[in-house]
């Protein structure tokens, strides 16, 4: 890895969605007194192999732009402009997955409408259409590489009653992290070769009205014509004792093809556990998730129990465990800083006389400028992972991954 090139890795721009618009009175006022956000992002990501498999890796500058113009009698518009760039990857490796591929399978570049919609606001109601990131625990943007998913069609989000969000959306296309364009959804989960079929969701979360506890519970319903349904619901827990932080989420979903099953058989659920203890800037957590009959059909973003670096609980019948240790040095005056180290273990039985058993360590250290400098630092960190996943019968691998990032904010007049 030639660090040396990591300085001019701060190349495009990103839109962090959320940002606060002015109210309008007039068109004119609904365009001047719009917001831009983004995100300037430079990641280098590689993939070294212990066999002759080829290593992978990319070297890629881009990020987001985007404006959100103020409301006018309650309507918006949004747009967001995303690109990917290559920066100098070696085509001597296979490409990682951060750049797309040309077509002689080396590393490309793309530029792409990352968004571009039309919202409206009124009684407490949120109404969508278009081009949008979402977030829903199994249909997201999985920020994981150097652009966000985004997804074509309409929301809503209601939050008319205290401590209750509802949310339901129709979504007809689905654009990968390097993709140029829309496909239709139901392609992206299986080549369906005729009629999209679209995703409909419907959930909601609720915060439970108590102070013994801080408690939410959330529950969602995901409908794909002849490919699946699926449930997924979710109650966090925390308490505060004295300096002390205790949290506790379990977790159950299910997943079950349905129709012609153009994804294949599903019939498989996931049921695990994830508890946490933090003081004096010290955090441990744990975590248990166990697999049913078939693996996990997750192309869109996902909240399994166990996510780390590069491997998931996933896997049918597997057990997975997994145990972090973290520490934020803010307690020792370095604001901004923190890293933590994670482990996990996943056991699945024999298929064909070979399992998916494996285990794999983390290191993560991560630093944010604008917590210590602020100032023209505001918005800047740097954040480095390390990955070691040891296979019981496929190859052994290393996953490096540098990430540098500047947000910022323009707010309108």
């Amino acid at each position: 890895m030639d660090f040396k090139r990591i300085p001019i890795l701060l190349g495009s721009f990103a839109l962090l969605t959320s940002s606060t618009c002015f109210a309008a009175d007039n068109l004119k006022e609904m365009f001047s007194q719009g917001s831009v956000n983004g995100e300037l992002r430079s990641y280098y990501y590689d993939r070294d192999f212990d066999s002759t498999q080829k290593e992978r890796e990319d070297y890629a500058t881009g990020g987001l732009f985007g404006y959100k113009s103020a409301a006018l009698k309650g309507v918006s518009f949004g747009v967001t402009f995303a690109t990917v760039n290559d920066t100098g990857s070696s085509d001597g490796k296979a490409v990682y997955g951060l750049l797309p591929k040309d077509q002689n399978g080396n590393h490309d570049s793309v530029t792409r409408m990352q968004e571009i919609y039309v919202q409206g606001q009124w009684l407490n109601t949120t109404l969508k259409y278009g081009g949008q990131m979402i977030n829903t625990p199994f249909m997201n943007g999985n920020d994981i590489r150097l652009l966000p998913k985004s997804y074509k069609g309409a929301s809503v989000i209601n939050k008319s009653i205290p401590n209750l969000e509802l949310q339901g959306y129709f979504i007809t296309g689905y654009m990968g992290w390097a993709d140029d364009d829309y496909m239709q959804v139901s392609d992206s989960a299986a080549k369906t070769a005729d009629e999209n079929k679209p995703m409909l969701i419907g959930g909601a979360k609720y915060k439970l009205p108590v102070n013994v506890l801080d408690v939410s519970a959330e529950g969602w319903l995901y409908s794909m014509s002849d490919v699946m349904d699926m449930t997924y619901y979710k109650v966090t827990a925390a308490k505060q004792l004295g300096d002390f932080k205790l949290s506790l989420e379990p977790t159950y979903f299910t997943q079950k093809s349905k129709g012609d099953e153009l994804a294949g058989n599903l019939d498989s659920d996931q049921i695990g556990v994830a508890a946490g203890a933090s003081a004096y800037g010290v955090s441990l957590n744990a975590y248990y998730a166990k697999t049913g009959d078939t693996n996990l059909l997750t192309p869109w973003g996902d909240s399994r129990v166990i996510n780390q670096q590069v491997l998931a609980s996933q896997f049918a019948k597997e057990e997975a465990i997994a145990a972090k240790i973290g520490y934020d040095f803010g307690q020792l005056g370095l604001k901004g800083l923190s890293a933590y180290v994670l482990y996990g273990v996943y056991n699945a039985p024999e298929i064909n006389g070979k399992t998916t058993d494996a285990n794999e360590m983390n290191y993560n250290i991560q630093y944010d400028f604008g917590k210590n400098f602020g100032g023209i630092l505001d918005g800047f960190s740097v954040r480095a992972r390390y990955a070691v996943i040891d296979n019981k019968d496929a190859d052994d691998y290393t996953d490096t991954r540098i990430y540098l990032r500047y947000t910022f904010a323009l707010a309108g007049k």
